[in-house]
């Protein structure tokens, strides 16, 4: 019996301290009277994780902006990328001076873009008359010196000749064109017009009259040429006895024109190259003389040129005293074959004793 109520006793104090472990523990604090002040709850490490605490996250301060509206306006102004700032305007000084260039009339801080401001000006200055400024002084993009431009109502032209003799003088109103005299050429020097405009006269101004004379023409006559160039012989290959080139140095009468000297007949066909010589033309004249032996028989001069290869010119003269000019542009070209050839009866003459036509005054120019 007694071990029962030991167990029992043992049992009964186990639960008292279970208890007494999780109980909060409680101190009353009291005055010197013995009243209560206060109380202090103590919770034990292993009871505070048993208490519910509600979870909380860190709070975020999120920035505020502030729309900005200007006055008098329902658009939003525009926030500026960062580092993007207008440029500065520039400032430049105009200063406007007198006649002299240097008397100061006014002196402006101009900024870049804007016009300066054109100050008064008197309009007369005695027989002098203000014409504005001799520069344009509006979208300013440096600094400058504007000067005040006067003339007077009335000036003055002097026409000269090459040799500075007077020819003309005329009273001319600003801005207006003056008439000049007239000239004639001096022989070989040929008028070339006038050193100066004077088209709008805006000062007094002296005026020379110009001349030139025409280039000097380079000739070589057709006779010397083929002693001086390079030339090729026969090009379409006549038959030896068929082919010759003479020179005749005796006067003959073309028209009305007596001719001597330069004067080829025969048969040939002969390339000439001129490339290099800078000759522009060939001109000459194809005649048939009507001194010859050969007046009862049919007799006719066939003239054929060719111009780099390419057939540019063919005449034919058949009656006693008849005759053809010609005149070739061979600018630019590189080589000429004349061709000249002797018919009888129809036939090729191959005599080269008889002269009765050939190539008169035929000149490269």
């Amino acid at each position: 019996m007694k071990k029962i109520y030991a167990f029992f006793f043992i049992f009964l104090l186990c639960i008292s301290l279970a208890a007494c472990a999780g109980a909060r523990r409680h101190s009353i604090l009291t005055d010197a009277e013995g009243g209560a002040v206060g109380a202090i709850i103590d919770v034990d490490e292993t009871e505070r994780s048993k208490i519910d605490i509600p979870e909380t996250t860190a709070l975020t301060t999120l920035p505020t902006y502030f729309e900005v509206v200007a006055t008098g306006t329902t658009a939003s102004t525009t926030k500026k990328k960062p580092n993007q700032t207008e440029k500065p305007k520039e400032y430049y000084t105009v200063k406007f001076v007198d006649t002299d260039g240097y008397t100061a009339i006014s002196v402006q801080t101009v900024a870049e873009g804007d016009d300066a401001i054109e100050p008064p000006m008197p309009k007369n200055r005695d027989e002098l008359i203000f014409r504005g400024w001799d520069k344009d002084f509006s979208n300013i993009k440096s600094g400058m010196v504007v000067k005040a431009v006067y003339q007077k109502e009335w000036l003055t032209v002097r026409f000269f000749d090459a040799d500075a003799t007077l020819l003309k003088t005329a009273k001319v109103r600003y801005g207006d064109a003056a008439t000049p005299p007239h000239v004639k050429d001096k022989g070989d020097f040929l008028f070339d017009g006038w050193n100066t405009l004077f088209g709008n006269v805006t000062e007094d101004i002296d005026v020379y009259a110009t001349y030139y004379t025409k280039p000097t023409e380079t000739l070589l006559p057709l006779a010397d040429a083929f002693s001086l160039l390079d030339v090729k012989e026969n090009t379409i290959e006549l038959p030896v006895a068929a082919y010759y080139r003479s020179e005749y140095s005796n006067a003959v009468t073309i028209g009305k024109n007596e001719v001597s000297g330069n004067i080829l007949y025969g048969n040939f066909c002969d390339l000439l190259p001129i490339d290099g010589y800078g000759f522009t033309s060939l001109e000459g004249t194809l005649f048939l003389d009507s001194a010859t032996e050969f007046e009862a028989e049919s007799y006719k001069l066939l003239l054929y040129v060719y111009v780099d290869g390419e057939q540019k010119y063919y005449a034919e003269v058949s009656s006693l005293g008849d005759y053809k000019t010609f005149s070739l542009d061979i600018e630019g070209a590189k080589e000429v074959t004349v061709r000249l050839e002797t018919h009888v009866n129809d036939f090729l003459h191959y005599s080269s004793h008889a002269f009765v036509g050939g190539l008169a005054d035929t000149m490269f120019k």
